[in-house]
């Protein structure tokens, strides 16, 4: 039997939920917070463990390395490709990773498609050619999780899945406001509903938008992948820092497109959403790249009820804030927003009105 099984034993929660949606598409992933039910998992079957990504620090600092250390002391498990994967880059944590054994040592936070990549090759470089499930005609898992229709079929597992994930990225994240996007998803419902009603071949159903107001709430989530000082100083701090902070962008669409259930609804509009939200409808804005055709639909509704949040801060106080809001938003038209995410705003504003928050969110 092939093997098939990548093993990923790391203290934080939030880690595990990542490294599982970058790699269960490709492995079997199977996940421990502590090493001695990892090592007991290993021991069992050995034979059938592609790589294991290992945690350095497991709770206390270095610990990692003495997992190494017993699975390199093992004639069953010393030719395991090991992968040390921290959030501690000094240069005395990689000269031991590698006088120990390790095949590669990563950073967090990680990029998915680079660490897909370099456990990908190391797994490769380690096993004969037909040994491993990376050598399956499909390039992938062969089973029910790879199809489509089958993963449809388990309703709460994909919407479970990303639930668990954007609450962790907020326990991660403190600084930014669980209740925040969470608005901003409903503003994004409402607006997508309004856009249903001025253009009745937009293309939305309701239950689109449902799920683009659902995966409104993800669209910041590639900043697990951004170092928290870049975060802080925000979009405008220029040079290096700016650059790196764009990039959260392409890792959170990243994060969808290599999941398993980035072909459902959620993960598609997930996907779209996470890339685009930040670019206005004149081409400006980030990703720098234009779009192959016309923004998605999806990414200018989440861009417009950003917008929109920023206004229902600004006039706050104002027994008129709805109306000024909405004045605001007719001055972005043709710059920031398209004449449809107004108008769309417009047959909304009711809803609307029921969603604007009690106090200012800030940010």
């Amino acid at each position: 039997m092939a093997r098939d099984t990548l093993l990923v034993i790391d203290e934080s929660p939030l880690d595990l939920a990542i490294l599982r949606t970058i790699f269960e598409k490709l492995f079997h992933v199977e996940c421990f917070e502590e090493a001695r039910p990892a090592l007991a998992r290993i021991h069992r079957d050995p034979k059938r463990v592609c790589a294991v990504l290992l945690d350095i620090c497991l709770g206390r600092r270095g610990a990692g390395f003495q997992v190494l250390q017993q699975l390199q002391a093992n004639p069953d498990t010393s030719d395991l490709p090991v992968i040390l994967v921290t959030s501690e880059a000094q240069k005395e944590n990689v000269l031991n990773a590698v006088a120990k054994g390790a095949t590669d040592f990563l950073v967090k936070p990680v990029d998915p498609l680079t660490v897909q990549e370099r456990v990908c090759a190391a797994v490769r470089r380690t096993w004969p050619t037909g040994s491993t499930i990376l050598d399956n005609p499909d390039g992938q898992k062969n089973d029910t999780e790879s199809d489509v229709s089958a993963i449809a079929s388990a309703t709460p597992l994909p919407e479970d899945h990303w639930d668990r994930l954007l609450e962790l990225f907020f326990q991660a994240r403190p600084g930014l406001s669980s209740a925040k996007y969470h608005i901003l998803g409903r503003i994004t419902e409402c607006l997508a509903n309004g856009l249903r009603r001025v253009d009745s071949g937009c293309g939305i159903t309701d239950e689109d938008a449902r799920m683009i107001g659902r995966a409104a709430a993800y669209c910041d989530v590639g900043l697990l992948g951004i170092p928290d000082n870049v975060i802080e100083q925000g979009q405008d701090q220029g040079g290096a820092g700016q650059d790196l902070y764009f990039r959260h962008t392409a890792l959170g669409h990243a994060l969808f497109t290599i999941s398993p259930y980035g072909s459902l609804p959620l993960g598609r509009y997930a996907a779209e959403i996470t890339y685009w939200h930040h670019k206005n409808y004149d081409g400006s804005g980030y990703p720098i790249e234009n779009a192959p055709g016309p923004l998605p639909l999806s990414a200018q509704l989440v861009h417009a009820a950003i917008r929109f949040m920023g206004y229902s801060d600004y006039f706050f106080g104002y027994p008129d804030r709805l109306d000024r809001m909405l004045r605001a938003l007719a001055s972005d038209v043709g710059r920031f927003v398209s004449p449809d995410m107004y108008q769309a705003a417009q047959a909304a504003r009711d809803a609307l009105a029921d969603c604007l928050p009690s106090e200012r969110l800030g940010g």
